[in-house]
């Protein structure tokens, strides 16, 4: 009887065996699924500690759990891929990095809170050329 360790049973499991990205610099994911869930569990740590009507915590919450449920329902990788559709797992794994690293500086932005002082009134006027300066 021929004894397979589990990672090699998954990585069977999930197809074939993957050997590169095709992405200059971006390796293969070695344990895709559990750097995901990871992640996305860090990120929905990191945005439960904002306000609940807060824009940015609704909407990324929203994705997240929709793309952590896929991760956590599909064994696949090929499937995660293609159900959440936004790339490579690896290419998941990093735009779920630097989603983590936004949602760390959001708290400290705070942009929830209302302004220090009011905006100038030209701030969305465009062209630039044609705003007069406010004296």
């Amino acid at each position: 009887i021929v004894s397979i360790d589990r990672k090699l049973q998954r990585v069977i499991m999930s197809g074939a065996i993957k050997k590169a990205t095709g992405l200059t610099g971006l390796h293969v994911a070695k344990n895709p699924h559990h750097t995901l869930t990871a992640l996305y569990n860090k990120i929905l740590r990191a945005v439960a500690k904002m306000p609940q009507d807060a824009a940015y915590r609704r909407y990324t919450e929203q994705i997240v759990s929709e793309r952590a449920k896929v991760v956590a329902t599909t064994p696949s990788v090929r499937e995660v891929e293609d159900k959440i559709n936004c790339g490579q797992v690896e290419e998941l794994i990093l735009q779920a990095e630097n989603e983590l690293t936004l949602a760390r500086k959001m708290l400290g932005w705070k942009p929830w809170e209302p302004l220090v002082k009011q905006a100038p009134a030209t701030q969305w006027s465009w062209p630039p050329a044609k705003i007069h300066e406010l004296k």
